[in-house]
């Protein structure tokens, strides 16, 4: 730790600042941006003001946390995709369970493809058997909720 106090420079901070921010280029994701901007972020401080690099790693990793906390904060309420979320695309669809899973989770498989592919993971709230009729009540993320169709 003695020889980081003596050769860990603010411009340091701001490099790895930069080659984080640069290497979202090669991750996409926008977790590793923030991680860049925290460190640019800590380097402008060391700049300033002189501060242990204890201080500065604290400062580095509670930047990081804020900004993702943050980031993923926003981005849970504003960049919803309606992507595989659906009530009325898919209800028009049957399949029959071709397996029971424990609890109220089944494989079915599908009359035409949910989401690209015919055999899904679904849940529902009632008791079913294998071999019986369900339709598609709702689909949200990779979860398909089913119901018991009647007169199929």
């Amino acid at each position: 730790m003695e020889w980081l106090e003596q050769h860990l420079l603010w411009w340091h901070w701001v490099t790895l600042g930069i080659v984080l921010t640069a290497s979202e280029i090669l991750v996409p994701g926008l977790v590793i941006i923030w991680l860049g901007i925290s460190a640019i972020v800590v380097g402008a401080i060391d700049y300033m003001v002189d501060i242990s690099v204890a201080v500065q790693i604290y400062i580095w990793t509670a930047l990081s946390v804020i900004s993702l906390l943050a980031w993923f904060g926003y981005f849970k309420r504003t960049w919803r995709s309606p992507v595989g979320q659906s009530r009325g695309e898919y209800v028009h669809i049957s399949g029959t369970i071709t397996q029971k899973l424990g609890g109220l989770r089944y494989k079915a498989e599908f009359d035409l493809p949910i989401l690209g592919d015919r055999k899904w993971i679904v849940e529902t709230d009632e008791n079913l058997e294998v071999g019986e009729r369900v339709g598609v009540s709702k689909v949200y993320g990779q979860i398909i909720k089913v119901h018991r169709k009647k007169g199929d």
